[in-house]
């Protein structure tokens, strides 16, 4: 997935769920009052969340950052809500 239609999606609202190495992990933005924070992490563990979209996006997490796994990732296990 391209880097910025990700950062598209995000800023429009839309969370992004995907598969990699039979786990699904998803990337969203979180909208506070003061702030506005970006999420990511298996979809049903825990999450790791930042104000800064780079950290999130070159973070490893099982070995892995978010631009390795996107780059691996086909548009079959890509998931747009």
């Amino acid at each position: 997935m391209d880097l910025g239609y990700l950062k598209d999606l995000l800023s429009r609202g839309r969370e992004v769920e995907f598969e990699f190495a039979s786990r699904r992990y998803t990337i969203k933005r979180v909208l506070f009052s003061s702030t506005t924070e970006y999420a990511f992490g298996e979809k049903w563990g825990d999450k790791y969340t930042s104000s800064y979209f780079d950290e999130i996006y070159y973070r490893r997490i099982n070995g892995y950052s978010l631009s390795e796994m996107l780059r691996t990732v086909g548009s079959s296990q890509i998931y747009i809500y």
